[in-house]
């Protein structure tokens, strides 16, 4: 791992000085780190930038003093965004393009007239559909339920249910659906999100995340089946890893993350309204493929998704803690673009990212510690992939076919344009092309798909031949074996064959 760092590292390199050299320079090294992308070996290569960082904001830039802490970020309906200031128990709200704060929210009328606080809040949600704020009150065990105008309409604390069997009640980040239904990541609960429905009753658990049946798993499985009691109680349990966090799309589907995960299908799930998870049988992998080391620490980073945002178009963005990355993919897994880093600069993240957000071709990540939220941009690199990516997506094959030939004049590592050109082709016939570029994108699926139809392409278009082919040669191993037949009841008798005939009579 070590060795592939190193020759990784020194690719950026040699990818900046050629930019360098050449004046004209790439969008990639325009940024304050290494961008890179996975090639169709799956190795991690230098490559175009697909976001830009912008400009980083900070609470005295808005006008409402500084940020200390802000655990969250949401955009709204109207695109204004709600910035979770936990440290100074508030939430702040921007306008769309992050100039000013228009509100804070650092109190709120209870029913009954009196004034209530937040203490240490760490998520927040704001229902279009029920115009009201979902804030979750860490400090307080609560979960706030309030109008625009900071106005109380329902108090959710621990449930007084036999479904609940847990002693605390914190809840962490909350989604809201359009029935109104509400969903809770709560502190130290493995057994999924908390759902309550929408009169503030608890439902139960939703999303529950798995463990991964290794070696280990399976025998403490059979140990406590003939261990006693005592036994289990001081023998190690095998849990699964609570969820950290999640989002809805507009089709009502929920993403959810976990950060330290016992299974490597419950770092990014889709769940269905039956809570299953429709990533389990996909061939991907969230995140980066293996751990990456850094030299400057002597150490092995593996993915830890902190946050997850699904954008108006569905493409997934997910925001790692470790790294400081935020991993787009399009709405079938495929990887699309990487950024962000943990550095001091702009583009660049503390080791306590928190939130990320999205609005058009913007990404917005908040910085727990920098106490910052930058902005990043799509640049024309990404603005390319995007209209490819759509129309690929949408069926239309034929009319990706440029965009995905410009994106590989731009980077020829770039793994979904072969995929993409490959099948653009297959729909237009081009069987010997989509071949070759199947095989250049290592997909066995397309190939074999793209060989089937040059094949029947072949046989049609040589059917004629094929067949009188094949008469000419049933003809002549007819033509042998009859000669052959012949050939032999004609040829003169042995003396062995003979005297078999005399012993007969």
């Amino acid at each position: 791992m070590q060795n592939k760092a190193k020759q990784f590292a020194a690719a950026c390199v040699s990818v900046l000085l050629c930019a360098g050299a050449v004046g004209a320079g790439t969008v990639s090294a325009a940024e304050h780190y290494n961008v890179y992308n996975y090639d169709r070996w799956n190795e991690a290569t230098p490559s175009q930038a697909g976001y830009t960082a912008q400009r980083s904001v900070s609470g005295l830039d808005l006008g409402c003093g500084a940020f200390n802490n802000p655990t969250d970020l949401f955009r709204d309906w109207e695109d204004r965004f709600y910035i979770v200031d936990s440290g100074h128990n508030r939430i702040v709200v921007t306008d769309s393009d992050f100039s000013e704060a228009k509100r804070e929210y650092d109190s709120f009328t209870m029913e009954d007239g009196s004034e209530t606080t937040l203490n240490a809040p760490e998520g927040i949600y704001v229902s279009g559909e029920t115009q009201l704020m979902y804030i979750a009150d860490t400090g307080n065990s609560r979960l706030l339920i309030c109008d625009l105008d900071g106005k109380v309409q329902m108090e959710l604390k621990r449930p007084d249910s036999t479904l609940y069997e847990n002693e605390t009640f914190k809840p962490e980040k909350v989604l809201v659906d359009k029935a109104g239904n509400i969903y809770m990541v709560l502190n130290n609960i493995t057994n999924g999100s908390a759902m309550f429905n929408s009169d503030g009753e608890f439902q139960g658990y939703f999303g529950a995340n798995s463990i991964d049946a290794t070696a280990e798993v399976v025998a403490n499985y059979f140990w406590n089946l003939i261990a006693t009691d005592e036994m289990r109680a001081n023998s190690s349990r095998n849990v699964a890893a609570g969820i950290t966090n999640f989002d809805i799309d507009e089709e009502g589907f929920i993403y959810t993350v976990t950060q330290s995960s016992s299974s490597e299908a419950d770092r990014v799930k889709k769940v269905n309204p039956a809570g299953y998870n429709l990533y389990s049988s996909w061939e991907v992998t969230f995140g980066d493929l293996a751990s990456l080391y850094d030299s400057n620490t002597n150490e092995d980073y593996s993915t830890k998704m902190m946050d997850i945002d699904v954008d108006d178009v569905g493409r997934l963005n997910c925001l790692d803690l470790e790294t400081g990355r935020v991993f787009q993919y399009d709405e079938d897994g495929n990887l699309l673009f990487i950024l962000g880093s943990n550095s001091d600069q702009t583009g660049g993240f503390s080791i306590k990212v928190s939130a990320v957000e999205t609005m058009g071709k913007n990404i917005y990540v908040a910085d727990s510690m920098k106490n910052t939220v930058t902005i990043f941009t799509e640049t024309e690199f990404g603005d390319i992939v995007h209209e490819a990516v759509s129309l690929y997506n949408d069926g239309y094959y034929a009319e990706a076919l440029a965009p995905w030939r410009e994106v590989l004049k731009r980077d020829g590592n770039y793994h979904m344009a072969y995929i993409g050109i490959s099948s653009a082709l297959y729909n237009e016939g081009d069987y010997s092309g989509a071949m070759k570029y199947a095989k250049l994108a290592q997909s066995r699926n397309l190939y074999d798909k793209a060989f089937e139809g040059y094949r029947s392409a072949w046989l049609n278009k040589n059917f004629t031949w094929v067949i009188l082919a094949a008469v000419v040669v049933i003809g002549v191993a007819v033509f042998f074996h009859f000669r052959s037949k012949k050939k032999k009841k004609n040829q003169p008798k042995n003396l062995i064959e003979m005297l078999h005939e005399g012993e007969e009579e």
